[in-house]
């Protein structure tokens, strides 16, 4: 019984190696076991401890005599009363179909995550303004690494600062010159800062983009923490 497992989800793969053996001494050939050459003579052997006996064969293609063991008497291990299980996690196309004339063919394929999209700096300064810490960091962080520069994070972010400004010193969207949605937004913002917590913020942002023009400090690493701490 020759039964070959392949695929990228070795966790699967050996979750049902263990299964297959279930029951059976396994002698294990390759990595970390016997040479592939001597597992010819396990055919019909009985075991130490058991009367039954299962042949573990782990990536044997990756060898010439493992790839020698499996294509040339992989007859006779088909064959074999006791389980022969071949762990191969990538096989062409042109060893599948010689093996499958023999074996048992079992994929287990990981199931790829679903990408998550990119966030947009809106979302990042919505965290922002509504005091998320945590989310204005994670959206941050992941805007940097799909390529967002520190700079148009910043503007966004100050775009958002001065809105918070106008809002708190203002009743109406009208009168802070922004639109309706915008400005309701913004006036709930800062209502949790007040009008000198506001200005403190967009003054900070000001500060932080000519200390990094002046040398002191990258922008990335100063608006990281930035928002780790007043986000």
């Amino acid at each position: 019984m020759l039964y070959v497992l392949t695929g990228s989800d070795i966790e699967k793969i050996k979750a049902r190696a263990a299964a297959l053996s279930k029951g059976y001494e396994v002698v294990r050939f390759g990595e970390g076991g016997a040479p592939f050459s001597e597992a010819l003579q396990k055919v019909g052997a009985r075991g130490l401890f058991s009367p039954k006996i299962a042949l573990l064969l782990d990536r044997p293609l990756e060898t010439d005599d493992g790839a020698e063991l499996l294509l040339a008497h992989g007859k006779e291990l088909a064959e074999a009363q006791m389980p022969v299980i071949v762990i191969q996690p990538e096989l062409d196309s042109a060893n599948e179909k010689k093996l499958a004339k023999l074996a048992e063919m079992e994929e287990f394929e990981a199931k790829k995550k679903a990408e998550e999209p990119m966030p947009s700096v809106f979302a990042l300064t919505d965290a922002f303004a509504s005091g998320d810490r945590k989310n204005s960091w994670i959206l941050y962080r992941r805007l940097i690494e799909n390529g967002s520069a520190p700079e148009e994070i910043h503007g966004a972010l100050s775009w958002q600062a001065r809105a918070m400004v106008l809002a708190s010193k203002t009743k109406t969207a009208a009168e802070a010159g922004l639109k309706p949605f915008v400005y309701s937004k913004a006036k709930r913002s800062s209502a949790r800062l007040g009008e000198k917590g506001s200005e403190a913020l967009s003054r900070e942002l000001v500060r932080m983009l000519h200390e990094s023009r002046m040398g002191g400090g990258d922008l990335e690493d100063l608006l990281e923490v930035f928002l780790l701490r007043k986000s």
